[in-house]
């Protein structure tokens, strides 16, 4: 796409371009409360601020899914992307732990999570690379015990509709459910933050991407990918998105808006706008 702006970083180029939404392929679920709410937020601004992150070979959204169906909804058919390989050992996947709080006692807990899986066996220490294999679709982790769950599944995809009716549950009887990185969790379990943690099976990128080309994708927060570089703050004008020219005029038109702006290198660790980064960030300013 010799049309996109690109950036390059040391270690994993970004190319910056506008991609057809219906040619995307998405790999989780979205929460339509927080749908409705990016919706809001993106006819208000009247542009697109961050752009997407796509798999550049198999249009694969890394991060971005509630954009994608915001935008969507909204009648666009185009989106701004960050393209990047996904092959690179650069960009890893991480998981995200589900933390519990409002447990009054753990054979209240138990009880509860017995009533979604077929057991919940106890364990002297959690092997996390063993959640995922059936019939071990999560593990429970308190601040003195392990346990796996366990429940019969053919696919990763499966053992994740799994975790998300243990979460629905435990949610519905009144306890809290939250999500963290793996290091968080652990951490808040650790200084009593969480009552309880629920680990989840470790995925592949071959899977989540045969899982988006079957239209069978996981749960909300199955995956987390960490990329070590990403753009923000292009601040795209919806009426751009909405032009009917040639896609490629389109590009054109974005590059050349871009190419009028300063772009702020921060490394990664950085505070932007209240949130701290893990990746490195380039930051386009006016």
């Amino acid at each position: 796409m010799s049309s996109a702006y690109v950036i390059m970083n040391e270690r994993l180029n970004l190319r910056i371009a506008i991609v057809e939404i219906n040619s995307l392929l998405l790999h989780e679920e979205t929460i339509l409360a927080l749908l409705e709410q990016l919706k809001h937020c993106i006819k208000k601004d009247g542009c697109l601020k961050h752009p997407i992150i796509v798999d550049a070979e198999s249009l694969l959204v890394l991060d971005g899914v509630h954009r994608v169906a915001a935008l969507k909804k909204l009648g666009y058919k185009r989106i701004p992307a960050c393209l990047v390989d996904y092959k690179s050992p650069a960009i890893q996947i991480c998981n995200w732990y589900r933390t519990i709080g409002r447990v009054n006692t753990l054979e209240s807990l138990l009880s509860e999570v017995k009533q979604v899986a077929n057991s919940v066996e106890s364990v002297a220490q959690i092997d996390e690379g063993f959640i995922g294999r059936s019939p071990v679709a999560a593990a429970l982790k308190t601040v003195n015990e392990s346990f796996l769950v366990n429940h019969p599944f053919e696919s990763l995809k499966e053992a994740y509709d799994i975790v998300k009716c243990v979460e629905e549950r435990l949610r519905t009887v009144g306890f809290y459910v939250g999500y963290e990185t793996e290091s968080d969790a652990k951490q808040r379990l650790k200084k009593h933050q969480a009552d309880a943690v629920l680990y989840t099976p470790r995925l592949t990128k071959q899977a989540i991407i045969e899982a988006a080309r079957s239209g069978k994708i996981f749960t909300y927060k199955a995956t987390r990918h960490i990329i070590p570089a990403r753009p923000l703050h292009l601040c795209v004008p919806l009426h751009l998105l909405k032009d009917n020219r040639p896609i490629r005029e389109q590009n054109e038109m974005l590059k050349s808006i871009l190419l009028k702006k300063k772009v702020k290198h921060l490394p990664s660790g950085s505070l932007f706008e209240g949130r701290r980064y893990e990746e490195d960030i380039y930051v386009f300013e006016e």
